[in-house]
Parts: structure tokens; sequence; C-alpha cells
């Protein structure tokens, strides 16, 4: 394939799987941003989402509407009662980021457990199972309707952080949580909502994502990573950062796939990473460069 043919792939679908990328890695960086913690469940939360729809809308054949509710209020349910948990018993911010992941993988043998560690499962999507041309270009009308979808979310969640009043008491408290708290901010409920709105997005992006692949007990492990990696390439809380480094990795993904006869896009954001780390280590949004 020549450079013209491949153009408009690489544009559309980095676009696309851009916008995915951000909504599932926005509100992991706002978590650290304000409580400087990782979410190492993040992903967990994610699969619980899907294995919530499929037990409702699949098992218990409840209208997809109410299974995505209920499902949506029970991962916030979980997502909450983890934090929460661990914070009644540690501190120390690397025994609670380690705990938090081992949730994530008790959560993934519950659930192989529950589940028969079945493979396969398929939840029901809210879009048709339908392809449309742009540009030359087929179009999973799923994945264009999650990207529109992931867009309208960005935006709404950039509103409310920078023109809002409790945006400005978020930031406040990233900023500095010590000096929030004697200007009367409540930083333990500006936690409480971010974590609960960062459980919100990863479920919507659950919902709008998993009906185009499979349920399994291991699919937490590529949100997270995705997560993870955005929010090292644009900077460890940096919220404006997020959305620029969620499309460096979807291009850096789709160019892989493109251009190398083997499929490495599953590694190709660990080597960005990587690289980033060693010539940026703070991120994009950090301050210069380390000598």
């Amino acid at each position: 394939m020549n450079f013209f043919s491949l153009f408009f792939p690489i544009i559309i679908y980095g676009l696309l799987f851009g916008l995915n990328y951000a909504l599932i890695s926005i509100g992991f960086t706002l978590v650290f941003g304000v409580s400087k913690i990782l979410n190492l469940s993040y992903g967990a939360l994610y699969m619980t989402t899907a294995y919530m729809i499929y037990f409702f809308a699949v098992m218990n054949n409840l209208p997809l509407i109410i299974s995505i509710l209920i499902s949506i209020v029970i991962t916030i349910l979980i997502g909450l009662a983890i934090f929460y948990t661990i914070l009644k018993f540690t501190v120390n911010p690397m025994i609670f980021m380690v705990t938090m992941l081992l949730f994530a993988l008790l959560l993934q043998y519950i659930y192989s457990y529950l589940f028969g560690g079945q493979v396969g499962l398929i939840i029901p999507s809210l879009f048709p199972n339908v392809s449309i041309g742009l540009f030359g270009v087929s179009i999973n009308l799923s994945l264009l309707a999650s990207s529109l979808i992931s867009l309208l979310l960005i935006f709404l969640v950039s509103f409310w952080i920078y023109k809002t009043s409790i945006g400005r008491r978020i930031r406040a408290t990233a900023e500095d949580p010590e000096v929030s708290e004697l200007l009367g901010i409540n930083t333990k409920q500006i936690i409480i909502i971010v974590l609960s709105i960062s459980i919100l997005l990863v479920s919507i992006a659950s919902i709008l994502l998993v009906p185009t692949q499979e349920v399994t007990p291991t699919m937490w492990v590529d949100p997270f990573v995705i997560a993870f990696a955005v929010s090292i390439i644009g900077g460890l809380g940096k919220f404006e950062w997020a959305i620029p480094a969620a499309f460096i990795v979807s291009f850096a993904e789709v160019i892989s796939q493109y251009l190398i006869p083997y499929n490495v896009s599953d590694i190709v954001a660990f080597i960005i990473v990587i690289l980033f780390i060693v010539v940026f280590p703070n991120g994009l949004g950090g301050a210069r460069i380390e000598s």
C-alpha cells in the first residue's frame, strides 16, 4: 500500500481511537491530580461494568437501558468501596496503590469464578452493527458513535473543571490540598466527587466499547494500560494534557498496525511511555527536560 492509500485510514482511525482513549484516561488522570494516588483498580471497574451488563441484560433479560443504569451504580459503589476500604487501613501511597492493584486481580478471579471462566461473552450494543464509508474508509457505526459521545463528554468534563465553581475547588485541591482546607474547601468531599465522576467515565467507556469486543476476566488490562500510558505521557495529574497524550498513543498504535507486518500494537503504548520517561520525565504537561 502506498502513502496516499494509508493516509485517510490512519487519520480517521487515529482520531476515533484517540477520542475513546481520552475518555478512558481522563478519569484516571483526574483522580491522581486530586488525590495524588494512581487508581490501579481503574481497569477492573471497566470490566465490572461489562460483567454487570452481561448479568442483567443477557442472563436476566432486563432492558438494556435499565441494565446499563444499574451497572453504572454498582460499579461506582464498588469503586468507592475499594478506595475507602483501603484508606481505612493505610495512608501510605505505595501500599495504597499496590493494594488497589490486588483488588483488581481479586475482581478478575471473582468474575472468572462467578461466570465459569468463560471467554467470548458478548454484551448488547446501543448501536446497530453496521458500517459506513468515509473517504473510502469503512467505519463501524459503534466506533463512530462512541467517538462522538467521547468528544461530547470530554467537552462537558472540561467545561465542568474550568468553568464552574466546583471545578475551581477541584483545581485548588489538586494544586494544594492543605491551603484549600484553610480556605474552607472540603477536600474529602472533592475527592469523593472526582472519584465518582472518574468511575462514571470509565463505566461509560465500557458501555460504548465493550460490545465491539468480548467480555473476559482479563479484559481490564488493556484500558488500564491505556489510561496509565496516557497519564504518564501527558504528565501525572495534568488533565489538559491527557487528551493530546491519548492521540499520541492512538496514532502510534494505528500507524504500527498499518506499517509493521507483525501485530505490535499491544506493546506500542509501553514503548512510548519508556521513551517519554527517558526524554520527557515530567510528561507533556511537566516542567522542562531533566538533564
